[in-house]
């Protein structure tokens, strides 16, 4: 008769526990405490579709009035963040964007849009600006630029 015990990766144990040519295994598990289990990663996009719906602010693709909403808690969003910047409070500014990004992508759920998608044909064509220039500070378009194609959306 004998027990081996072995380590692998994660603190799994494996246990092999031979009597008499018959072979047992044993798996043991650690306990994985669920409130300390890091969250999976998903889109924030999808994170706001998931907290609209069960707040039930998902409504009809294209409702006016939520679309009307939403336009509501973006100005009162961006009000906010300008609020926050000019206190120089770096934790309130960081606040504030996020709360101005969550209200604009909940505009664009409010409308039917994947916003993912819609987020990576944006950026797909920001990369078309290259070579670019500078105006004021702002990136201009450069001989490569393309529209991003949102009709679709």
């Amino acid at each position: 008769m004998g027990l081996k015990i072995l380590r692998k990766p994660l603190g799994i144990l494996t246990a092999s526990l031979n009597v008499k040519r018959v072979r047992l295994s044993l798996m043991i598990l650690p306990y994985i405490n669920p409130l300390k289990m890091p969250r999976l990663r998903t889109s924030n996009s999808r994170l706001v579709q998931l907290w609209m719906r069960s707040a039930g602010q998902l409504a009809t693709p294209n409702d006016e009035e939520a679309c009307n909403l939403q336009m509501v808690f973006i100005e009162e969003e961006f009000y906010e963040l300008l609020h926050a910047h000019s206190n120089l409070k770096r934790e309130d500014v960081i606040k504030e964007a996020c709360d101005l990004i969550w209200v604009t992508y909940g505009l664009l759920h409010s409308m039917g849009v994947d916003v993912d998608t819609a987020f990576g044909k944006v950026s797909d064509s920001n990369m078309t600006k290259l070579p670019f220039t500078y105006k004021e500070g702002k990136v201009q378009k450069g001989p490569n630029y393309r529209k991003p194609d949102l009709s679709k959306l």
